[in-house]
């Protein structure tokens, strides 16, 4: 059912949508090459809530377009973000062939990598058949077009997929606010440059506003340290990271890349400009170049950015409470392990929502595992997402919406939530952009309720004070045992 909101529950809800706008200070594209560098940075560009990824592009360059298409596609799934949309750049002929990148030991080493599990498991999913995939440049132009705030260009490797958008288009210079492009050398030599030079000289003449990053050869201080500060973060970026260590690929720690950093300057020098330094002397077409500081401890700021989106942001609480003494007696011994299995964000929500609907629903906590499945989805924060829910306005399935509506931001208030027609049912659909998706209660688990409610119902009468104790507890069961990556069934819904 739709509920009025206390009012401090209003506060919540309500002043949170506002505040989350300035969360995403970037909404960027990021087009890839598949090296190790680029793993570390899209789990750098994923972990923060500062950069809102609104696609991903593959280019011809470590690795193959493709196979990097691939690996992104993997490791997306892998974090439950299937919503951000991947494109495929077009192959350069012979670049399947390590020996034809430019630099086949660095190929070499990357095919090595397994980006969902890391380290060097022969295990590797099949490629995407061709044309499965939208093509990057066409992905690009899309996104653009949709982005209602300003667009940030994300290059960490040669320049091919944005000057074709480039030459379709010439007025994308007015579209794209800048390019953060990598380039370690200070010559043409660099790999990214060299890769293919034309490309780079047709963006580099062009109006862009472009911004070359380097890390002139930065090493990860103290790399035992830094692997123990990835242990200490639960975040399944910072897991992928140091994956890369555990289960290590043959030669890897040896490797460069091990020990050294590179691509994942750009997201590091998005969020802490002070710790790089700007040379705008350099002549054309290299134009400036902003190079990490020699006295920049990176290693703090990278375990910074992986453990930076462990709860949505608080309106009145500095961190929302999770000591097991401020919590009813029946709650309290499992909060922590509530926490450990489901996250921050997910204990905020549905604590939240408890208070919101006044006692421990089951549809209620449902609502809001699903709204933050759906977020996860696209990868999107509070206020992002315009909700169209069939659970009706009749308890006990209407409970579902008063989830749904602290989990995503999405409220009467705000006109992003509504009521759709049809049979009633515990599902909704949730529109990001031109993209919407439907969740649905999977049919055993609502048959499971259904079944533990009647025996309530059966043995204490509907509305007694041992019929509430007894749905208290269930709902308290439900919320820990049921995993919200597996309880909805999740489709997309093609636009008409």
């Amino acid at each position: 059912m739709f509920k009025r909101i206390p009012v401090i529950l209003l506060a919540l809800l309500l002043l949170q949508p506002a505040l989350a706008h300035y969360k995403a200070r970037y909404h960027v594209i990021v087009d890839t090459d598949g090296g190790i560098d680029d793993l570390r940075a899209i789990c750098l560009m994923l972990a923060t809530p500062e950069i809102e990824i609104i696609a991903i592009t593959t280019v011809d360059g470590i690795l193959p377009a493709e196979e990097t298409a691939n690996r992104v596609c993997s490791l997306l799934k892998h974090y439950r973000h299937e919503g951000i949309p991947v494109g495929i750049g077009k192959s350069q002929p012979g670049r399947s062939h390590p020996d034809k990148t430019g630099n086949p030991e660095k190929t070499a080493m990357a095919r090595s990598i397994q980006w969902v599990r890391g380290g060097s498991s022969p295990v590797f999913e099949s490629l995407p058949v061709s044309g499965s995939l939208p093509d990057a440049t066409a992905l690009i132009h899309e996104n653009i077009a949709l982005e209602e705030m300003p667009v940030d260009f994300i290059a960490l490797g040669p320049l091919t997929n944005l000057a074709a958008v480039l030459r379709e288009d010439p007025g994308i210079p007015d579209q794209v606010r800048t390019v953060y492009w990598y380039s370690d050398a200070q010559d043409k030599q660099d790999f990214n440059y060299a890769s293919d030079p034309a490309s780079a000289r047709t963006l580099l003449q062009s109006g862009l506003n472009l911004n070359r990053i380097s890390a002139t050869g930065k090493q990860l201080a103290k790399l035992p340290g830094f692997l123990a500060g990835m242990d200490s973060i639960s975040s399944p970026y910072a897991r992928t990271v140091r994956e890369l260590y555990t289960d290590p690929a043959p030669g890897f720690l040896d490797h460069f890349m091990a020990t050294h950093l590179a691509d994942d300057c750009v997201p590091l020098y998005l969020l802490y400009p002070e710790h790089f330094s700007t040379d705008t002397t350099a002549e054309q077409p290299l134009r400036s170049v902003s190079t990490a500081r020699t006295d920049a401890d990176l290693s703090s700021l990278l375990l910074a950015m992986l453990d930076s989106d462990q709860e949505d942001t608080n309106i009145l609480f500095s961190r929302f409470p999770v000591n097991p003494g401020l919590f009813q007696e029946d709650v309290a011994p499992i909060v922590p392990a509530i926490i450990e299995t489901h996250g921050m964000k997910e204990w905020r929500i549905v604590a939240i929502t408890n208070e919101f609907h006044e006692h421990l629903g089951i549809y209620s906590i449902l609502g809001a595992k699903m709204g933050l499945r759906a977020r996860e989805y696209f990868h999107v924060g509070i206020d992002e997402l315009k909700i169209l829910t069939f659970a009706g306005s009749n308890p006990p399935l209407s409970c579902l919406n008063d989830g749904l509506q602290t989990s995503t931001g999405a409220t009467l208030g705000h006109g992003t939530i509504s009521l759709g027609e049809g049979a009633v049912m515990p599902k909704a659909r949730f529109t990001f952009k031109n993209r919407t998706i439907e969740l649905q209660v999977r049919p055993d688990i609502r048959e499971k309720i259904k079944t533990d409610v009647g025996f309530g119902v059966q043995t204490y009468g509907l509305d007694s004070t041992e019929y509430w104790a007894y749905i208290r507890k269930l709902a308290l069961r439900y919320w820990f045992e049921l995993d919200r990556f597996e309880i909805f069934d999740i489709v997309e819904v093609k636009s008409k």
